[in-house]
């Protein structure tokens, strides 16, 4: 594969993104573009540039949300508006996973993701090592 951004791993694409992601379990609302209903959900995973929402509903691909969440780490709601890039169905956790792209977030909230994120990172790491001795 020539593109910079796709690499070949055992024949499959992977997308490499610019944000690192991490797994969370943090509960989200959500309201639909268009919609005025209130919805709630997980996010599984969580980086600068976007989440990972689980949720009961099934979301079409394209579809533009208003996410509003809190991390351990901040004082404040976060509010992030995102889009829907991938979308599955886990039988076993009877869940619809949907990968998301922010479209529109605050730098601040961004900012705080990403410290949020990278200390995560390092934890992870640590705890890795400490497993590995």
């Amino acid at each position: 594969m020539s593109d910079p951004d796709v690499m070949s791993k055992n024949g499959e694409g992977t997308y490499r993104r610019r944000y690192v992601r991490v797994p969370v379990m943090l509960d989200v609302t959500y309201v639909r573009d268009g919609s005025e209903a209130v919805k709630t959900g997980q996010l599984a995973d969580l980086g600068g540039g976007g989440v990972r929402l689980a949720s009961d509903e099934d979301l079409p691909l394209g579809a533009v949300l208003l996410l509003r969440f809190e991390l351990p780490s901040a004082s404040r709601e976060l509010v992030a508006r995102g889009r829907i890039v991938l979308s599955f169905y886990d039988a076993e956790a009877q869940q619809f996973y949907h990968g998301m792209a922010f479209t529109q977030i605050d730098p601040r909230d961004q900012e705080v993701i990403v410290t949020y994120v990278n200390v995560e990172v390092q934890r992870l790491a640590s705890t890795e090592e400490k497993a590995a001795d």
